[in-house]
């Protein structure tokens, strides 16, 4: 699903290929460890952990934080969570906002 428009009743969708994305935005954040640290994320509850990196340097409560994957990622959904990683350590987690 690419859109949805509730207002118009619609939804739009499109290819597995336009449904790839290599930046998810978050909100709502929370980094138990400098930013630096992280090396990965989990953007679904079975996938494999990607190569990631934060914008925030900073450990603590985030309005906003911008994820750049190391590799592209198919479909991430809003609401779900993005689990922050170093190694195999949670070290942050926030909700997806979108995915560019």
């Amino acid at each position: 699903m690419l859109a949805t428009d509730a207002a118009a009743n619609t939804v739009t969708v499109g290819s597995r290929a336009e449904l790839a994305t290599s930046r998810v935005q978050v909100r709502n954040a929370v980094l138990h460890r400098d930013g630096g640290r992280v090396d990965a994320v989990k953007l679904r509850y079975h996938a494999t952990p990607i190569p990631a990196s934060v914008s925030a340097v900073e450990a603590g409560r985030h309005a906003k934080l911008e994820i750049e994957l190391g590799e592209s990622f198919d479909a991430a959904s809003p609401g779900q969570a993005a689990v922050l990683l170093s190694g195999e350590a949670i070290v942050g987690h926030g909700t997806i906002a979108a995915a560019a």
